[in-house]
């Protein structure tokens, strides 16, 4: 009886230990944060900082609550379709992938990017594109993600998970934002 109560004992400390060693947090992400990505940006917001780790691992980001208002049009998470129409304008997701305008799948939804940290770490770095004038060092647009009502990824290295919101242009008028948890080694 001894034994079985001691393996018992064992299992469980064994299992609090895995436990203690995966970090968990809960993020809001408001309406606006754009990190100043696309091409009409018009107030310098940077991304949330949702985690950041030393070792490499998974990550997984899952939608609690929330929704946000894009002047007058309300989406959740995986955002929502939208004609930018000729070519005009360009949101945070298409300038990872380098086009603009037509139509947009997702206006509005959540999106990431996981930063390394020997950049996240560099004299000057501010969690908006690094590809504007606005800050000496920054994020480059091509490692940004859809992420939407949830996603499990793997990273390789050490750094930081940032997150935001995919629209471009009057983010002024954005309103709520989206609660997130996230979960990593």
């Amino acid at each position: 009886m001894r034994s079985t109560k001691l393996a018992v004992v064992s299992v469980l400390f064994v299992a609090a230990i895995a436990v203690a060693a995966s970090a968990q947090t809960t993020v809001f992400v408001p309406g606006n944060a754009t990190g100043y990505f696309g091409d009409r940006a018009e107030m310098i917001v940077p991304l949330v900082p949702a985690i950041t780790l030393n070792v490499s691992g998974t990550i997984t980001v899952t939608y609690v609550s929330g929704t946000v208002d894009l002047g007058g049009v309300i989406t959740g998470p995986n955002g929502i379709f939208w004609n930018e129409g000729n070519g005009l304008g360009q949101f945070p997701l298409q300038e990872a992938r380098g086009v603009g305008g037509g139509k947009v799948n997702n206006f509005g939804a959540l999106f990431g990017v996981f930063v390394c940290q020997s950049r996240v770490q560099h004299k000057g770095f501010t969690a908006i594109d690094g590809t504007k004038d606005a800050t000496r060092v920054g994020i480059m647009p091509g490692g940004l993600f859809f992420i939407g009502a949830g996603k499990t990824f793997d990273v390789k290295e050490s750094g930081t998970l940032f997150l935001g919101i995919n629209d471009a242009g009057h983010v002024g008028d954005n309103n709520g934002g989206f609660t997130v948890e996230v979960t990593g080694p």
